[in-house]
């Protein structure tokens, strides 16, 4: 939930105005609350999940509700919204690394690829990678790699501990942000924020970016078929939307007032800038607490659901998870690629398998089972024996 378009929310609130993003937050907010309760109801309809006892992923749903053409829409919905949310992770991170390597050694180094081939030093600060809009293969990608490959190897189970620490850092850093934006000169005078616009497009900007801040859907299945049997599923789903909707939208709408100009970069690009040492840091730290521990579970996520597609085996599947989007990153990380995959997710992936996918699902159970209570007592039918589950993964350590 907490993914990387937390740096363009300022932005967002500058040119759409405060109403216009908590109007917005808030929507998404409800519909995702309701779209999260009918995958749940979905889920339990699958034959033998009433208690949600059985190991049962999203593309799974897809294939046991939809017809063939709609399943393949689903899963290629699916497949291409973890890929592209994983790549708006890399190119986020590799950016930061980047702009620290700049302002460590005045340079961030990669492998120019076009117009220029060979060896790169990146010195562009007003750009959001060093780089400007040259395509380069920057060495930020090759650590990130490197720091993520052993934890997208194991388990979702597996990253438990990582993930508590991303969530308290999380807190921690946008408090601090808060803080200290609002501590600064020009806060609350930074920018003229409207109330609300009438531009078409900040609404459009404002309406797809936002749809990535709230990428539950696509996560559900895995997150429930692996948390522990004591913890009530939907109250922890409405608790984490709550949070999300508050945060994002406080970080929003108070750096809007804090910082003017907002036609470049972003806000991690404005705190790279400032005189405050402490900004700066942060800057370095969240991508390390929170993409650098969640690029792995996407990775993950999208192993589970080619596993239990049959598509591939568990080394290949992790091998896809984990090298496409890298791939991808390297497309979308010059200039404004950022921004365009956040977009560009948002509107396409994001609303299919995040909205209108739910919804399909939930009339589908309910259109084939009936009446929840009814078909809760009674549906015991099992799933096949050899489905995959994580313990049987031989790629796993």
């Amino acid at each position: 939930l907490a993914g990387p378009v937390i740096s363009l929310m300022p932005s967002l609130a500058h040119d759409a105005g405060w109403l216009s993003m908590l109007v917005v937050m808030v929507f998404l907010g409800v519909v995702s609350i309701g779209c999260s309760w009918m995958l749940l109801y979905a889920m339990r309809k699958y034959p033998g999940n009433a208690q949600l006892e059985v190991r049962v992923e999203f593309s799974d749903l897809s294939r046991h509700y939809f017809h063939a053409v709609f399943h393949a829409v689903a899963v290629a919905s699916l497949l291409g919204y973890l890929a592209l949310t994983l790549v708006s992770y890399i190119v986020q991170t590799a950016q930061v690394f980047d702009h620290a390597s700049l302002g460590m050694f005045g340079c961030a180094y990669g492998v120019g690829v076009y117009p220029h081939f060979g060896g790169a030093c990146g010195t562009d600060t007003k750009s959001d990678t060093p780089f400007g809009d040259d395509v380069v293969l920057p060495l930020s990608f090759l650590a990130i790699g490197m720091l993520c490959a052993p934890m997208a190897w194991v388990n979702l189970d597996d990253n438990v501990i990582l993930q508590w620490i991303a969530v308290i850092g999380f807190f921690g850093l946008c408090a601090l942000w808060c803080w200290c934006m609002a501590s600064s000169p020009r806060f609350p005078h930074g920018a003229d924020l409207p109330v609300s616009t009438t531009s078409g497009s900040s609404w459009w900007n404002l309406f797809g970016v936002s749809l990535f801040n709230f990428a539950l859907a696509p996560t559900l299945p895995s997150w429930v078929n692996e948390k522990a049997p004591e913890v009530p599923a939907f109250p922890a789903i409405v608790t984490s939307l709550c949070v999300v909707i508050v945060l994002y939208t406080l970080i929003g709408i108070v750096g809007a007032l804090a910082y003017d100009d907002w036609s470049h970069g972003n806000l991690f690009t404005k705190f790279s800038q400032s005189k405050s040492p402490l900004l700066q840091a942060t800057v370095d730290i969240y991508p390390i607490i929170q993409n650098l521990t969640t690029i792995p579970v996407l990775s993950i996520l999208i192993k589970y659901n080619l596993l239990q597609l049959g598509w591939t085996g568990p080394k290949a599947s992790m091998a896809l998870g984990f090298a496409v989007p890298w791939m991808l990153g390297l497309v979308f990380y010059k200039g404004d690629g950022f921004e365009t995959v956040c977009e560009v997710g948002g509107l396409v992936f994001s609303s299919m398998v995040n909205f209108v996918i739910p919804g399909a699902l939930f009339c589908m159970a309910y259109r084939e089972h009936g009446d929840y209570a009814r078909v809760a007592s009674t549906d015991a039918a099992a799933p096949s024996t050899d489905a995959w589950s994580p313990s049987t993964d031989a790629a796993s350590p």
